[in-house]
């Protein structure tokens, strides 16, 4: 009988608390080593930064605030263990090339959910022939992520609406239009009118701001400060014609929280539609649609809340066991980190990074 691989968890937010430790608790070839977060002493399975690694994780799994991310991994690294992060992996190139180095006999993988899901698959195994123009966006109508958090401070987040969700649609973009080079990008953020060193598109709103909240995540409903975007969209072009617009908006005009994905080529037209991630606020009815101007064909799709982060459990499991190429997943993660650092550049608020984190 194999032995079952053990994972560490570093932090107990959300993502972790929520995704993460129930997926590992019941997969039968996976058993939880522990848990670290210095805020959450409560978790039974806690362990002293120390104890962490004494529990001896097979592999690690990173889901805390964005500027600890490159620290923590790094911190894996140096022992020798394979590690994975929550999107983004870090806030620059620079940091990402010292991480990919660090990772050469041991293992980087960034968590790519998206990427996995059933439906952008089949979005895929459709798209036309090239030069390709692909629309993205990921709309939430009202769901700020737990204002006057890290979540919400640039500081520590590096950036809003358009690194958190934007990471995703442009993972699954990119693929679509089959990562050509990057030739050139233009973005707008909208900052809440008041925050500090705000710039790109401001709130258009009377009054003092006060932010939607994401109520399914179990987020506070006190005030808080919001000084990253909660809406921002990109323009690139790439080598060969490739063309994409791309929206991330955690409040927007949108009904339902609604992602959507539409591509054209030489004619043909392809539309995915449905909510992706965990909100109860979604399309009612998921479909993919393929149209030209002879026919018209609309597939309505299953919409199974969370199945595309069973597939990057199981990603993890082939990652840990060494039979995942992570070294071309890390190349397709340098691309979206690229594309979302030069639009946040081409805004005129580039990614901050940490002044230091100490682990």
């Amino acid at each position: 009988m194999t032995a079952a691989l053990r994972v560490g968890l570093l932090g107990h937010g959300w993502v972790n608390r929520t995704v993460w430790l129930p997926r590992v608790r019941s997969h039968p070839r996976l058993e939880l080593a522990a848990v670290h977060d210095p805020e959450a002493a409560d978790v039974p399975s806690a362990a002293s930064w120390s104890g962490f690694w004494e529990a001896r994780p097979d592999v690690v799994v990173v889901g805390t605030p964005n500027h600890t991310h490159a620290a923590l991994a790094s911190a894996a690294l140096e022992r020798g263990i394979p590690v994975v992060v929550e999107k983004p992996l870090c806030l620059s190139r620079t940091e990402f090339d010292t991480l990919a180095e660090q990772a050469r006999g041991s293992g980087l993988l960034v968590s790519r959910a998206a990427v996995r899901r059933e439906d952008v698959r089949r979005l895929a195994d459709s798209t036309p022939a090239g030069p390709l123009t692909v629309r993205a966006s990921w709309l939430r109508a009202d769901g700020v992520p737990r204002p006057g958090s890290w979540f919400t401070g640039r500081a520590r987040a590096g950036g809003g609406a358009l690194l958190d969700l934007g990471w995703h649609l442009a993972d699954v973009a990119l693929g679509l239009l089959g990562r050509p080079r990057l030739t050139s990008v233009t973005a707008r953020l909208r900052v809440p009118e008041g925050s500090a060193d705000s710039a790109g598109e401001r709130a258009e709103r009377g009054g003092p701001y006060v932010p939607g909240r994401a109520a399914w995540r179990g987020d506070g409903v006190g005030p808080g400060a919001v000084d990253v975007e909660v809406d921002g969209t990109l323009s690139a072009a790439f080598e060969g014609g490739a063309r994409l617009l791309l929206r991330a908006a955690w409040e927007s005009e949108a009904a339902v929280d609604t992602t959507r994905f539409a591509v054209t080529g030489g004619g043909e037209h392809r539309e995915l539609t449905g909510t992706f991630g965990f909100s109860p606020n979604r399309v009612a009815v998921p479909a993919l649609t393929a149209w030209n101007a002879h026919s018209y064909r609309r597939v309505v799709l299953p919409d199974a809340v969370g199945q595309e982060y069973d597939a990057q459990l199981e990603a993890i499991v082939a990652f840990a066991s060494g039979r995942l190429d992570w070294e071309a997943e890390l190349a397709e993660s340098a691309a979206v980190l690229d594309l979302l650092e030069a639009a946040y550049r081409a805004a005129g608020r580039p990614l901050l990074l940490p002044a230091g984190t100490v682990v």
